[in-house]
């Protein structure tokens, strides 16, 4: 019962790794742009800074 126990949590552990693994990361704010408009304004020219948040002004 002992050994089961411990196989099953080291189980849990070994897919957990690899379902976090799987997840697409999220853009930070060190890692690149992030976009605030949606990329038909950016084409035209329409974002300006009072569209973006007070950090990237």
């Amino acid at each position: 019962m002992k050994h089961a126990f411990r196989i099953s949590i080291l189980m849990f552990g070994l897919v957990g790794t690899y379902v976090t693994a799987a997840v697409p990361q999220v853009p930070a704010p060190d890692g690149g742009p992030i976009l605030v408009c949606p990329p038909q304004q950016q084409l035209e020219g329409r974002c300006t800074g009072a569209n973006l948040p007070p950090m990237m002004k």
